[in-house]
């Protein structure tokens, strides 16, 4: 079988959490590794959270970060490395706009983390361990562009936030935003960013034709990634935004969806 560029979401896709992964399920994919298959990791995580499972698959190819702000390749320094930013100017003037609703905000500039109030509850969301963490008014810490941002907001300031980013930030900014653990939270970021970016460099870089690709994710930050593909799987547990873009859906992380995809696939 000639070979296949597959690249793969992590968090609801590859793993479970930050760190649980099903490890049948990554012996397959270093199996398809083995074979000659290109498989990529593209995540909305930043390079610091990505890197173990990177070297756990044995991978060595492009690792697409921050929804593919930053892409890179850890095993190739010659890889052309791919990062988009926001302006910081933008980041401050909307932090102020929308201070009275804001419970917390912080953004990254690769593996630097700038965050206005550093607690328990926002800790899940920093990623850490191998990051350089700075803690202070944004204004007053962030040194340039950063790669995008995190506004922790009341929740009925999602909407003003997101109309403001519209009415003057048409074509320099783009919003998503989601509930998680009763945490309200807007991302922006660059137009530019999605993770077809990544997929189609890989594409051009491997000479793999849109024919011999798959892409699989769950989240809404992979609809761009699922049309580009050949082949879109979406997780049975998906955003339901996602199932348009999808050729086939597949189980659930906790019913082994991933491993159950490619057996099917490339053992037919």
């Amino acid at each position: 079988m000639k070979p296949y560029l597959i690249a793969l979401d992590l968090d609801g896709t590859l793993m479970l959490d930050f760190a649980t992964y099903d490890e049948e399920t990554f012996a397959y994919i270093r199996h398809l590794n083995e074979l000659g298959h290109i498989v990529m990791i593209a995540t909305g995580r930043p390079k610091r959270s990505s890197y173990f499972i990177y070297k756990a698959l044995n991978l060595h190819t492009p690792l697409v970060n921050y929804n593919g702000a930053f892409i890179s390749n850890p095993s190739n320094p010659n890889y052309p490395i791919t990062d988009y930013r926001i302006s910081r100017e933008n980041l401050l003037d909307i932090i102020e706009h929308i201070r009275p609703y804001l419970i917390n905000v912080f953004c990254e500039i690769i593996d630097d983390i700038y965050v206005q109030n550093y607690n328990e509850e926002i800790k899940p969301f920093l990623h850490i361990d191998g990051g350089n963490l700075h803690t202070g008014e944004i204004k007053d810490i962030l040194p340039d562009n950063p790669n995008g941002a995190l506004f922790f907001l009341q929740k009925e300031a999602i909407d003003i936030l997101v109309s403001y980013i519209k009415k003057n930030y048409l074509n320099k900014l783009l919003s998503r935003h989601w509930e998680i653990d009763d945490n309200y939270i807007v991302e922006i970021y660059n137009p530019l960013v999605n993770k077809s970016n990544g997929f189609k460099e890989a594409c051009t870089y491997y000479h793999i034709p849109k024919e011999r690709t798959i892409a699989i994710g769950d989240g809404h930050n992979d609809i761009e990634m699922l049309k580009t593909a050949e082949i879109g799987v979406a997780m049975k547990n998906c955003n339901p935004e996602l199932l348009p873009y999808a050729k086939y859906v597949t189980d659930s992380y906790q019913a082994q969806g991933v491993l159950k995809f490619l057996k099917q696939f490339f053992e037919k």
